[in-house]
């Protein structure tokens, strides 16, 4: 696995950052649990999605290489209109609505092999669990269908990725996927920002981490 010390261009994130998702990734392909997930079936992707900066980064850069410029324009609409929308919400607001997330096409994900560990973290064994969520978005206390043991054993590898980045001086603010995404797409000063280990965007959403 690639050494965070010394990334020092964008592509050395890249790999330092698919590594890390690759093994994430064994996490979930390591357990026996059987899931109600199944392609087609986005009623998640409402839900709203915390990330960090470093995950923000390595998707766009994967949007810009792989999209059309009809779709990246297509995609830079939907995520102006989705910022404009949960800039104004408090994130109990947000988290309360059902807000599609911009990468949705068709009922399923733009950017499924590069989305972020939030993303990849969430599993459900209940499909009318879900859809119980999903028909009754202010009931937050009613708890998700994940393995348990998964769910916790994703966190702590989903931890240890945030406090490597933490460890090197990098921003660990926590922030809302389509506002940050937004951002990391038109203005070119986030990465810079976040090399220097300052906070990587400013008018993103952002969850407290207390």
């Amino acid at each position: 696995m690639p050494d965070l010390a010394h990334c020092t261009t964008p592509g050395d994130f890249d790999e330092f950052a698919r590594a890390t998702l690759r093994r994430f990734d064994g996490v979930n392909e390591a357990s026996t649990t059987q899931f109600a997930c199944r392609a087609g079936c986005s009623l998640c992707c409402s839900l709203r999605v915390d990330v960090f900066a470093h995950d923000v980064f390595h998707l766009a850069r994967h949007i810009r290489a792989q999209f059309s410029p009809g779709d990246l324009a297509a995609l830079l609409a939907r995520l102006a209109a989705h910022a404009e929308k949960v800039r104004t919400l408090t994130p109990y607001a947000h988290a309360t609505q059902n807000i599609p997330c911009p990468m949705l096409r068709e009922g399923c994900c733009s950017v499924y092999v590069a989305r972020p560990h939030s993303c990849r973290r969430h599993h459900s064994r209940d499909f009318a669990a879900c859809q119980y969520t999903y028909d009754h978005p202010t009931d937050i206390d009613t708890p998700a269908a994940h393995d348990r043991p998964l769910y916790l054993a994703l966190s702590a590898a989903m931890q240890a990725d945030i406090e490597t980045y933490a460890g090197q001086g990098f921003d660990y603010t926590i922030y809302e996927l389509g506002t940050a995404l937004y951002e990391a797409l038109t203005d070119p000063e986030c990465w810079p920002r976040w090399r220097r280990g300052e906070a990587a965007f400013r008018q993103a959403s952002i969850t407290p981490s207390e």
